[in-house]
């Protein structure tokens, strides 16, 4: 399973580092591809990641004053960490460069190639998403490098290395001096598929917001679109909280299955707690199924953007 998260990891990040110039097939991922690169050439895009980069690495060194729970504090805030700045990218991207392509009528251009409506907002989304990963995979790599060395700095009691660690340590008894770097980085790359399962579902928040500041761009203008999507955001992270305050209330119980339904359940992707607890996430038990529930969810909003898109009026 490691060398499945090394494989991984290394093999999503070569990708889309080739996409950026590689030759596309179909009109959806040229538009796809434009607007990737427009969303990594944001000087905004390289200061979310050094910025969050840094205070990763900074919780290294900082005391969380938990007791000895500092580790698992760390675990849950790197996740938020890598969560934040993706969706402040991709949802202030597709904001701002849809909104502006169809006011300043540069989409008319796009559009008379021809490019079909609904590949253009499928591209632009994808676009936008794929920038939204690349920049989740680098804060995970920051992250396994944060939590590795976490261990070593409050010198706490570090869980016994995996098998794969093992067995490459012994393959590499008779070279030390490569044995112990090495080491270090298959533990990052072990820290890393523990809290995978996080990661990924931090993801799926990231899919379905954009999904939401895509459709809504179409029709709406930066700031207001920003706005929607922040309270999309946190409202879905509170539905839950709406239904147990609901109980005995049927104006409240009313407007909570409104939301319940209207808006995403996010809170049933918030899994960061339950990882650092060492609790179990399962791939298959859990985490599909909650990624199937995301793109269902994402599904439905592109097409309500691809609706409004095709009654708007771009000339």
């Amino acid at each position: 399973m490691l060398w499945l998260t090394v494989f991984g990891l290394v093999l999503l990040l070569v990708l889309l580092g080739w996409f950026t110039a590689a030759p596309v097939p179909t009109k959806t991922l040229a538009v796809a591809q434009a607007a990737y690169r427009e969303t990594i050439r944001q000087p905004l895009f390289w200061l979310l990641i050094v910025f969050f980069a840094l205070l990763m690495l900074l919780s290294i060194v900082v005391p969380f004053f938990t007791l000895g729970e500092d580790m698992k504090m760390m675990k849950d805030l790197q996740l938020d960490a890598i969560l934040i700045p993706a969706l402040l990218i991709t949802v202030f991207t597709a904001s701002i460069s849809i909104s502006e392509e169809i006011e300043g009528r540069t989409a008319i251009t796009l559009l008379s190639k021809p490019v079909s409506r609904r590949q253009f907002l499928l591209g632009k989304y994808l676009g936008i998403l794929m920038a939204g990963v690349l920049m989740m995979l680098l804060l995970t790599v920051v992250m396994g490098i944060s939590v590795t060395i976490k261990w070593d700095y409050d010198r706490l009691d570090r869980p016994p290395d995996l098998a794969e660690i093992v067995a490459v340590q012994k393959s590499l008894s008779g070279a030390p001096v490569a044995a112990q770097p090495l080491r270090y980085v298959l533990l990052t790359f072990a820290e890393i598929q523990a809290l995978a399962p996080g990661v990924f579902m931090n993801f799926c928040q990231v899919m379905i917001i954009t999904s939401i500041a895509v459709a809504l761009a179409t029709r709406l203008p930066m700031v207001v679109n920003v706005i929607i999507c922040l309270v999309a955001f946190l409202m879905g992270r509170l539905t839950h909280v709406l239904d147990e305050q609901s109980r005995g209330n049927t104006l409240v119980n009313f407007v909570a299955q409104v939301f319940s339904t209207a808006l995403p359940g996010l809170n049933y992707y918030d899994v960061g707690p339950a990882i650092v607890g060492e609790v179990e996430v399962p791939w298959f038990g859990y985490v599909l199924p909650a990624f199937l529930h995301g793109l269902i969810y994402t599904s439905i909003a592109l097409v309500f953007g691809l609706i409004l898109f095709e009654d708007r009026d771009l000339a």
